[in-house]
């Protein structure tokens, strides 16, 4: 009788099967322009974006945009996609590539991101830690010490004069400290932690300036000029080309970045520089450089609070600059994904083993996260529609009539929200009345839901995923994917790519979307009121806009 050998070659199928290899920590060498090369820290399972976005907060590379990146066997030009793991030789070479004035405007905004630092975020950790060692040294007991510690300590959020909200206020006490009691211990030393304000700031200003005519540089060539400020004081006119920037003076330079120009212009813009990215890597020895900061509803910077109705954007919020309240779909060109087939592409993929879940759930995760950034710029649109038609205003706000427009497989509905802001919304999280009948069938249906849950609830819940719910300026507007029972029928076999924005380094802050409470108001809505220009009046007409 043969020897049955099946059972133990089964066995050890399966063993081999669940033997996972893990990620390895990858030495990633990039060659640079100026012949010297930086070597990385990756893992193994890291893609060329994510190369792009360690180039970013490396201290040595972080001011360089615009870039692409090529290998001595897979050619130039890399995709996104490409695994590190398939470059053998870990060894890239970094390639300028010319501008445009959208990439131009986005590498001077880089800098001045990476310099804000220095003057946005209030004082930094070791000036306070200087200013309470020095009062400790004078204080003659321990009672004197702790007085002399809640004197010489400012807080980076002035509780009187924060633009957050006055509910927010008495949900998150701030003493006089800038901590909070009860659940975030020591938030005021958020930003003392990233903010080198005890450093000289290596430039001033940069600012847009009347375009120059310039003679070096054709007129299809040049992009826009600038004029730079830089910390001794001395001014610079730079122009912008399709090349790089270019500077005008007695040295005429040119330079695919700004500060390899300045650097070149100024020995004490160079020396600033210097400083400022030494002082990075002794407060992160892991060299990864703190820049891309955004306002926050709860945690501004310090300098918002000295005048809250002029909000001083952060340098990567600032429009001047080409900078956003970030978040995915701001241009408009996702709101016709077929969003219903996407969500039943999602229902329908396999499931059955641990590998195929995590497929499925990181499908899913980055669809409902482009979602939810889509639908809230629609509802906003939707609700802003409704308040500049005076005929549409009226029909919404005093009748139950609601406003309803169709973009693909979103459906949009505005309603007036109720007058009592902490009131419960009538709908639930998908889209269902909760009134009259309805409410027995809401609870049988998710008694239901109860009842079969497993794994796979979260992704076949088309209903609780594919809806949003805002409130904005006294409406609510329900966006939600209308999928026809058709299509339930029949899924579809393809989907779009999904890709996480800058790589999987951002995966837990995908969905970074934020808007501001405070806007800088424009002239023409103060004009009817020119004898009221105190911060009281200012601050007035800031909530109206909002």
């Amino acid at each position: 009788m043969a020897p049955r050998n099946s059972r133990g070659k089964a066995k050890g199928e399966r063993k081999k099967k669940e033997e996972k290899v893990l990620p390895a920590v990858t030495d990633i060498t990039v060659n640079l322009p100026d012949e010297t090369h930086v070597v990385l820290k990756g893992i193994s399972t890291d893609r060329i974006i994510d190369v792009c976005r360690l180039l970013s907060v490396n201290a040595g590379t972080c001011y360089i945009t615009n870039f692409s990146l090529s290998h001595e066997v897979r050619g130039s030009r890399l995709k996104d996609t490409v695994d590190v793991s398939a470059l053998k030789p870990c060894v890239l070479a970094l390639s300028d590539e010319d501008y445009d004035e959208e990439l131009a405007v986005a590498h001077v905004r880089r800098l001045l991101d990476i310099v804000a630092c220095t003057t946005c975020f209030g004082p930094s950790a070791s000036a306070q830690d200087k200013l309470k060692s020095d009062a400790g040294k004078n204080a003659p007991a321990a009672q004197d010490n702790k007085a002399s510690k809640k004197t010489t300590t400012k807080s980076p959020i002035p509780s009187k004069q924060s633009p957050s909200p006055k509910p927010a206020s008495k949900d998150v006490p701030v003493d006089a400290e800038g901590d909070t009691s009860h659940s975030c211990p020591k938030l005021g030393s958020f930003y003392e932690f990233f903010s080198l304000s005890h450093l000289t700031p290596p430039l001033q200003f940069i600012r847009k300036a009347a375009k120059r005519e310039i003679d070096e540089i054709s007129g299809d060539d040049h992009l826009f000029s600038l004029d730079v400020k830089l910390c001794n004081g001395k001014l610079v006119q730079v122009e912008a080309c399709r090349k790089g920037f270019y500077n005008v003076g007695k040295q005429r330079i040119l330079c695919h970045n700004l500060v390899d120009l300045l650097r070149q212009l100024s020995r004490a813009f160079d020396n600033a520089y210097d400083e400022l990215m030494k002082a990075f890597a002794e407060r992160n020895k892991f060299g990864n450089l703190p820049y891309g900061f955004r306002a926050n509803t709860w945690l501004i910077p310090p300098v918002a609070a000295q005048l809250p109705s002029d909000f001083p954007p952060l340098p990567v919020e600032d429009e001047t600059w080409g900078g956003n309240g970030g978040g995915l779909g701001r241009d408009g060109k996702k709101d016709l994904i077929p969003w219903a087939d996407e969500f039943l592409f999602v229902a329908s993929m396999p499931c059955t083993t641990a590998e195929e879940r995590q497929i499925r759930d990181r499908k899913a995760f980055l669809l409902h996260s482009l979602f939810v950034d889509v639908a809230i710029f629609r509802a906003i649109k939707a609700v802003q529609h409704v308040k500049l038609k005076p005929d549409l205003l009226a029909s919404v706000a005093n009748s139950d009539i609601p406003y309803t427009e169709r973009i693909g497989d979103l459906s949009i509905t505005v309603v007036k929200d109720a007058s009592n802001a902490s009131s419960k919304i009538d709908t639930k999280i998908d889209g269902i009345q909760a009134t009259g009948t309805d409410k027995k069938k809401l609870v049988e249906r998710n008694l239901l839901k109860g009842i079969t849950a497993d794994e796979n609830t979260a992704a076949h819940d088309i209903a609780t995923l594919g809806i949003v719910n805002v409130r904005h300026c006294g409406f609510i507007a329900i966006v939600k994917v209308e999928v026809r029972e058709e299509k339930k029928a029949s899924p579809p076999s393809q989907s779009i790519e999904l890709e996480q924005p800058e790589g999987g380094a951002n995966a837990l802050n995908i969905n970074s979307l934020r808007l501001l409470l405070y806007k800088t108001i424009p002239s023409e809505h103060t004009k009817h009121t020119p004898n009221l220009q105190t911060l009281e009046c200012k601050e007035l007409l800031a909530s109206k806009q909002l």
